[in-house]
């Protein structure tokens, strides 16, 4: 009886998600969502005028975004699933509010990693949903310390532009981490506290304390 009703409440919340995405080819879809958020993070450069610092922003954005979501992806393929990047016209309505400048509080959810599990066994589909969710954020985990270290460790010999590189690599991972970490549905965070709770106040800390450091 769990199983029929866990199985049924699956079925239509998927319907119901499946049903509001925009299907459109996947790398034109990440390409879209690449340039939404290289607006949220850089239409302040653009009206400044800056457009050096606008193409810097959407190179460093560009990699985050596409290593976040070949994570999920490749990580749902290795469990045996079928997944693909979409666009959900919600999100990307958000994330393009989003990037009117001086708007303090910034919401980046343009489209979403379908993944279609094999199973509906509950305990399964709860381990491949937060195996899944967890690659994204912690990519960008990686990236934010891994930038932190070549910074500390060349930071005599790199050129300004370099440092500015490496510093935006830590703000935008750190930020896109603690962001898809929220518990909130359909964020990767509420999947993963659904599987191991431990596992996402970790890495729901070590998010913030990067975002924190990137601040300084």
């Amino acid at each position: 009886m769990l199983h029929n009703k866990y199985f049924r409440k699956h079925v239509s919340r998927v319907h119901d998600l499946l049903s509001n995405l925009i299907y459109l080819n996947e790398s034109l879809s990440i390409l879209v969502t690449i340039f939404v958020i290289s607006l949220v993070f850089g239409s302040i450069h653009l009206l400044l005028g800056d457009y050096i610092r606008f193409i810097i922003v959407s190179s460093v954005v560009s990699l985050s975004i596409i290593i976040h979501e070949l994570a999920h992806k490749y990580v749902a393929i290795s469990l045996g699933c079928y997944s693909r990047y979409v666009l959900h016209p919600l999100g990307l309505v958000l994330t393009l509010i989003s990037a009117i400048p001086f708007i303090p509080i910034k919401i980046i959810m343009p489209g979403v990693t379908l993944v279609s599990l094999y199973t509906y066994d509950p305990f399964t589909f709860r381990k491949i949903n937060g195996l899944t969710s967890i690659a994204g954020p912690l990519s960008n985990i990686i990236l934010a310390i891994i930038s932190i270290i070549i910074r500390i460790v060349a930071y005599p010999i790199m050129s300004p532009i370099w440092r500015s590189i490496l510093y935006l690599m830590l703000r935008i991972n750190s930020w896109i981490a603690l962001f898809n970490l929220i518990p909130l549905p359909p964020l990767d965070g509420s999947k993963v506290i659904n599987w191991k709770p431990t596992l996402w106040l970790s890495a729901f800390i070590l998010s913030i304390i990067l975002y924190i450091y990137s601040l300084m």
